[in-house]
């Protein structure tokens, strides 16, 4: 089972997505508001994949992948924000994040997007007490 964390600071955005993914049998989704929530999670639990907007409080996106990447987490990062892929934004590539889906206003084009992202990712190995 592939399994996603997201953190957005939007609670709507997250249920939006968790319900997005759960659609899918073979996907299972955490999220959180929190980047210290993601962090601890993210320590505690293998997630193939973590989606992350990259405006939020407390520390943008580029720290937050800074800091997942510093504790060792090995995840497939993808970023799913409305800001631009600007200079800035490339940072967030040298901190460790894989991928980036803009955030333009059409939420089934970036869906398909963020799912076909995560399609493309190894097929995670199957735990015996699953």
């Amino acid at each position: 089972m592939t399994r996603i964390l997201i953190v957005d600071d939007d609670a709507d955005i997250l249920e939006l997505l968790r319900l997005e993914f759960e659609d899918d049998p073979g996907c299972t989704a955490d999220t959180t508001t929190s980047v210290a929530d993601a962090l601890a999670m993210a320590r505690q639990h293998p997630y193939d994949a973590i989606i992350t907007d990259w405006r939020m409080p407390v520390m943008n996106g580029t720290m937050f992948v800074g800091a997942l990447r510093g504790q060792g987490c090995t995840s497939h990062i993808i970023i799913y924000s409305g800001k631009e892929l600007d200079r800035e934004m490339q940072k967030v590539f040298d901190a460790g994040a894989n991928e980036y889906v803009g955030r333009r206003g059409n939420p089934e084009r970036e869906f398909d997007e963020l799912k076909d992202h995560i399609r493309k990712l190894p097929v995670p190995a199957q735990n015996p007490a699953e």
